[in-house]
């Protein structure tokens, strides 16, 4: 049987060094050297990446100006022509099956669109810091992102091209692209399912600032989404009071996750989860009066 021709494609911004570890990973795959190309789309890094993708015979470096990785992912699929389109980021490690496996889902026709997992890794595991702690547990949440809010992180995310075509582009860098795609997807009847077999590691995010940026970050892109919408400031508010209160459940998440090894590092964890929690809380308060981007 013919297997179908990948196209992968990765949005890359100032990250060489790890852009080229998934780039030798992503040529050991176990899918058929002949039978998958990988597109680089640099979103306007500082600088070059061509000579590094130009080290990868399977690799190819093409240019998007408009930031986001939506708009890079965008470009990679109107560049490519394969039967599947497969997204992963600079930073992730995909697994040597990671293709294979996700080709095998779509071959079968378990579902339109494969989520797989994304497994989080800390730079030390012996010595991980208060911010991996946290993000090693809820960094990427796949299967509840697939399960219950019907999207997926596109850090790993595979689909026949005529899937990508039917559901459109992706949204821009002010937008939670793959929040909004993956409900464009689902409001289609198009069948998302998770995949763990399809596994690509990323790095833990390790400090405050990290985490406060990427907070501060994927609340504006929410604002931005649900202020396209209705009764705005009400829902807003409603959001945000929601916010205020304990977490909880999350507490108990990590009391519970196996990817801690300590009462240590578990309170270590839930101290990480409330500062969070109640930046988050700051900076979706002020939108309730603020329009452009606060931090």
């Amino acid at each position: 049987m013919r297997l179908p021709f990948v196209d992968v494609v990765i949005p890359h911004l100032d990250d060489h060094q790890r852009l080229a570890v998934c780039l030798e990973l992503l040529h050991g795959q176990s899918y058929p050297a002949d039978s998958y190309r990988i597109l680089v789309v640099d979103n306007g890094s500082a600088a070059p990446v061509d000579a590094l993708v130009a080290r990868f015979p399977r690799a190819a470096a093409a240019f998007e100006g408009e930031r986001g990785c939506g708009s890079a992912r965008n470009r990679g699929a109107r560049l490519t022509g394969g039967d599947i389109l497969a997204f992963t980021d600079s930073d992730c490690r995909p697994d040597p099956d990671w293709l294979l496996n996700a080709v095998r889902r779509l071959v079968g026709r378990e579902a339109d669109i494969v989520a797989g997992d994304i497994r989080v890794f800390c730079a030390d595991s012996d010595h991980p810091t208060d911010a991996e702690l946290y993000d090693t547990v809820f960094g990427f949440e796949q299967r509840r992102y697939v399960e219950r809010k019907h999207f997926a992180a596109g850090a790993n995310l595979v689909m026949p091209r005529e899937v990508f075509d039917k559901v459109g582009p992706f949204r821009d860098g002010s937008q939670p692209e793959d929040f909004d795609w993956g409900r464009r997807a689902h409001a289609l009847g198009l069948r998302l399912a998770f995949a763990p077999e399809v596994v690509v590691g990323h790095p833990a995010r390790r400090s405050w600032g990290e985490l406060k940026g990427k907070a501060a970050r994927t609340t504006w892109h929410l604002r931005n989404y649900m202020g396209e919408r209705r009764s705005f400031r009400l829902r807003w508010l409603l959001y945000t009071c929601g916010m205020a209160t304990p977490p909880v459940w999350k507490c108990l998440q990590l009391l519970a996750s196996e990817q801690l090894r300590s009462p240590s590092q578990r309170w270590r964890a839930i101290r990480m989860l409330f500062r969070v929690r109640y930046y988050r809380l700051g900076v979706m308060a002020r939108y309730l009066v603020a329009d452009k981007a606060v931090a």
